[in-house]
């Protein structure tokens, strides 16, 4: 408030005090005249209480969630209090509400960046991935890496580096699912809060941790929950329907400590579990069942170790001896927490544990082992090997004391959010998880469930042998420098392989990274090499690497007799006028037939050349397109950063296969009848921009196509995009337009994706969003 409005208040507090009308308004007059004062210095000391009673929260009881309500009170009184902004993420994170994490992290970030909070954007990154947006967390990685070069062989550096690969790997794992219907195990067992850690003692018996309270029977109302401890309950399955049953004994469940992660030795004679004090210091205990009783409790011995925690027990027999598996943080390990194994003696007691080793253990956590005695594999969680979120499971065959390479479990075993906890009994598996779908009131992934699925009896990765399994890998895109290959020519044909002038373009990489940031200086030229390196890893090095994969595939299917066509189409800059680069296109439509006519030697030569003994042929349906306009593409030859090092033009510089069919639609069937012919979606824009404001784009379309065109829905990766899609088939050769509304809610990304489902081979295009 000015000064001038302040004595304006005043002045006008005096003048009603004047009106003789009693001393009594006097003293209200100059009572509000004091509290004008007082008031801003009062607000700020209960702004400060809130902030102290969120650090108290964390501090004392790990309660994030608690801790968030006053965070964000606090913070409405002032939004832009950084400090208070980046405890608000922290407790939104440590309570798992990662889609609000990941816009207070980035606010923070596009505030800061990165200057006082450099954490920010290395969290915006990782809740990027728990999200699932996978391609957009790569690219967030590449960014803040930066904030850590300094120590290159420090925790964050290696951990960025490592998400890095892991977000590639977690792309395909997508691709590959596997065919399980995973359930949440339902509401009698899981509440609002937390439930981990399912332990199947038969087929119709569960024991589990929770973190419920006596006070959440009545409509699952959640109260203080830095009151809440973990205990120990007894499911049931009735007919196919999973029951509570009742709370472990009390010898078990100690009034004030954590007790969870129940496992029962194959004998039934006695019961491991963690007692944690509530500061979260854990040590393993067992106790006896005998006759029907349970005995006295007792901490294990040989196994725990002062000062460290262990917990997370799991008895199993190997070769007739008991080997307790757990997870520890005790000094002689390789990481966080690690999984350790103690194995039985002669005379019943437990040898000196034993770390479990690389490939295993890494520099992260290795948590909740469970090992299986009928496959002889361990099973456990990680939040270091390349995985699809937080914690995944994987599974190591192992003969004890080697460990096998580690094999992430796949989707949809694990999520981009954390799945730990794997127990299986026969053909039921269990599993906990905070994934969509859980039961919550804080947040759709704060929480944990425990979650069921029946185990198939082959479990196998999708393989790819048919045509249509073979078009999921489509469209294959392949980029190539400024009037590549052989520049200023008008032929129709190349001598050079496509994997001639891949590497010929990487080698131009520097060059590339150099022109774009000429002229640019501090962040701003780090942003723009950044842009070139996404540039290449995301797109020319990718499309290589699509391309390695795909041959292989094409070329299993025409050694089994079939006749396969290949659709490519052809983009050029706008350099040169359209029947230039209608052949230039072409040449680079050439430059790729002629890496498969080379391929293993000319593997593929007699089905492209239809001398194969098989009858089987390879034939290519070629669609230049010449030059492609866009606004944001100068046709400058002069404008060198922005018509050739430019990551839109160089976008654009590109061929794509598009569609692989078994037969040419326009050729007969051996029998005279017509094959089927396809529709063929083409848009006019092969990159949609938007700019930072503009709600509105019309999408230009046509189906190039033998068959009338089906657009069924679009799929967005980012909230606040509509379409709206022709309610009729589009016939062959007819120009339409799609109207695109972008109403953002929060933040505004720079990249999204649509997807297109359609009539078409393959019936997924995607197109991608820039928003500048």
């Amino acid at each position: 408030m000015s000064f001038k409005k302040f004595k304006i208040i005043i002045r006008h507090c005096e003048c009603f005090a004047s009106v003789k009308v009693g001393s009594n308004l006097k003293k209200i007059a100059s009572f509000l005249v004091i509290m004008f004062f007082l008031y801003p210095l009062l607000y700020a000391q209960t702004e400060k209480d809130w902030v102290r009673n969120g650090d108290d929260l964390i501090e004392q009881y790990r309660d994030y969630y608690g801790a968030s309500i006053w965070y964000k009170k606090a913070l409405d009184v002032d939004t832009t209090v950084l400090e208070i902004a980046f405890k608000y993420a922290e407790a939104l994170r440590g309570y798992n509400d990662y889609a609000k994490a990941e816009a207070k992290y980035y606010y923070i970030y596009k505030k800061d960046r990165g200057r006082l909070y450099p954490m920010a954007p290395f969290w915006y990154s990782m809740m990027l991935k728990y999200n699932g947006k996978y391609s957009d967390a790569k690219k967030a990685f590449k960014r803040c890496k930066r904030f850590f070069t300094r120590d290159k062989q420090g925790y964050h550096y290696l951990k960025v580096m490592n998400e890095l690969k892991s977000c590639e790997e977690a792309i395909k794992i997508m691709k590959d699912s596997i065919p399980v219907d995973i359930k949440n195990i339902g509401s009698d067992i899981n509440t609002y809060d937390n439930e981990m850690g399912g332990t199947l003692l038969n087929d119709s018996t569960l024991i589990f941790s929770s973190k419920r309270d006596v006070k959440m029977k009545d409509n699952n109302i959640i109260v203080d929950t830095s009151s809440y401890i973990y205990r120990i309950f007894k499911g049931n399955k009735h007919d196919d329907v999973w029951k509570m049953d009742t709370l472990l004994d009390e010898k078990i469940n100690e009034p004030n400590f954590h007790i969870a992660n129940g496992c029962l030795n194959q004998k039934g004679t006695t019961f491991y579990y963690t007692r944690c004090d509530r500061s979260y210091n854990c040590t393993i205990y067992a106790i006896s069942y005998n006759e029907g009783k349970w005995e006295t409790p007792y901490e294990v011995k040989g196994v725990n170790i002062e000062g460290s925690t262990s917990t997370q027990p799991s008895i199993t027999e190997i070769e007739g001896k008991e080997v307790l598996f757990f997870s520890s943080n005790r000094g002689g390990g390789r990481g966080r927490m690690d999984i350790w194994y103690s194995t039985k003696d002669d005379y019943g007691n437990f040898m000196p544990p034993v770390n479990a080793g690389s490939p295993v253990n890494t520099i992260e956590d290795e948590v909740t082992p469970y090992y299986n005695s009928k496959d002889t594999a361990l099973y456990f969680s990680s939040n270091w090997h390349y995985g699809l979120g937080g914690f995944d499971i994987f599974k190591s065959k192992s003969n004890i004391p080697n460990f096998e390479k580690p094999e992430n479990m796949g989707f949809p075993i694990n999520t981009s959010t954390n799945d730990l906890y794997y127990n299986i009994r026969n053909k039921t598996a269990v599993i906990t998880s905070n994934r969509k779908g859980s039961f919550t009131k804080k947040g759709e992934t704060c929480c944990n469930d425990v979650w069921v699925y029946e185990i198939p009896d082959t479990v196998k990765h999708e393989v790819f042998t048919t045509l249509e399994e073979l078009n999921k890998y489509l469209p294959v895109k392949l980029y190539f420098h400024n009037d590549q290959p052989n520049p200023r020519t008008r032929d129709t044909l190349t001598t050079l392989n496509y994997m001639n002038t891949y590497k010929s373009y990487t080698r131009l990489y520097n060059e590339y990274k150099r022109e774009y940031s000429k002229g640019l200086k501090n962040e701003d030229k780090d942003e723009a090499m950044l842009v070139i390196d996404d540039l290449f890893s995301e797109n020319i090095d990718k499309g290589k690497n699509d391309l390695e994969m795909f041959t292989p595939l094409l070329n299993k299917e025409l050694e089994d007799g079939k006749t396969v066509t290949l659709t490519i189409k052809g983009f050029a800059s706008p350099l040169s006028k359209s029947d230039y680069n209608v052949n230039l296109t072409l040449r680079r439509v050439s430059s790729l037939i002629n890496y498969l006519s080379e391929y293993e030697d000319g593997l593929l030569l007699p089905y492209i050349n239809g001398t194969a003994e098989n009858g089987a042929k390879l034939e290519f349906i070629k669609v230049p397109f010449g030059e492609y306009q866009s606004a944001t593409i100068s046709d400058d030859i002069n404008d060198l950063r922005n018509s050739i090092y430019s990551p839109g033009a160089a976008l654009e510089r590109k061929i794509e296969i598009i569609a692989i069919q078994a037969d040419d639609t326009n050729q007969v069937a051996m029998d005279g009848s017509e094959l089927e012919k396809l529709p063929l979606l083409t848009f006019k824009d092969s990159l949609i921009h938007l700019n930072v404001g503009q709600t509105e784009k019309q999408l230009k379309i046509i189906n190039n196509g033998e068959a009338p065109l089906k657009i069924f829905s679009a799929t967005f990766s980012c909230d606040g995009f509509t379409i709206d899609l022709p309610g009729l088939e589009i016939p062959r050769l007819e120009p339409q337009e799609l109207k695109l509304t972008y109403n953002p809610k929060e933040h505004i990304p720079k990249t999204c994706t649509v997807e297109f489902l359609t009539n078409t081979i393959p019936n997924k295009i995607r197109k991608q969003i820039i928003i500048r």
